[in-house]
C-alpha cells in the first residue's frame, strides 16, 4: 500500500470514536462518555479563521488534516464524520465524510475537513 512518508507528518494527533449507548425510547444514539482514542501520525492546517460576531464572541477554525489510512503499527484507520480529532489542546469535529486520495492504483492517504469553535 502507498503511504505518506511518516517524515512528511510531523503532529500526532488523535481520532476520538464515539461509543453508543440506548437512549429511553430505545433507540441507539452517541455517547462522547464511552468513546475510544486512536492516536495518529498526521499533517494539520488551517484553512480559514473567523469571527463570529453575531450573539457572541467566537473564533471559528476549518482546518485540513492529512493522514495515512493505516496507523504506525499497521492497523486499518477510519474515521468517520461524526467522529472528533485532537491536537495540541484543541478539539475538533471532523466535518463530513473524509475524503479518500488515490494513486492510479489505491488508497493513498484522507484527507479530513476540521472544524474548530471557541468562545
Amino acid at each position: 500500500m502507498a503511504v505518506i512518508d511518516e517524515s512528511l507528518l510531523p503532529h500526532t494527533a488523535e481520532v476520538e470514536h464515539p461509543g453508543t449507548t440506548t437512549d429511553r425510547y430505545g433507540d441507539t444514539v452517541v455517547d462522547w462518555s464511552s468513546s475510544t482514542r486512536v492516536p495518529v501520525a498526521a499533517w494539520l492546517q488551517q484553512n480559514t479563521g473567523g469571527e463570529n460576531n453575531d450573539q457572541r464572541d467566537a473564533q471559528i477554525g476549518e482546518w485540513l488534516m492529512l493522514c495515512n489510512p493505516v496507523t504506525a503499527d499497521g492497523q486499518s484507520l477510519t474515521v468517520y464524520g461524526k467522529d472528533r480529532v485532537h491536537w495540541g489542546g484543541m478539539a475538533f469535529e471532523v466535518q463530513g465524510p473524509p475524503g479518500p486520495a488515490y494513486t492510479p492504483a489505491e488508497l493513498h492517504h484522507y484527507e479530513i475537513r476540521l472544524k474548530t469553535v471557541e468562545g
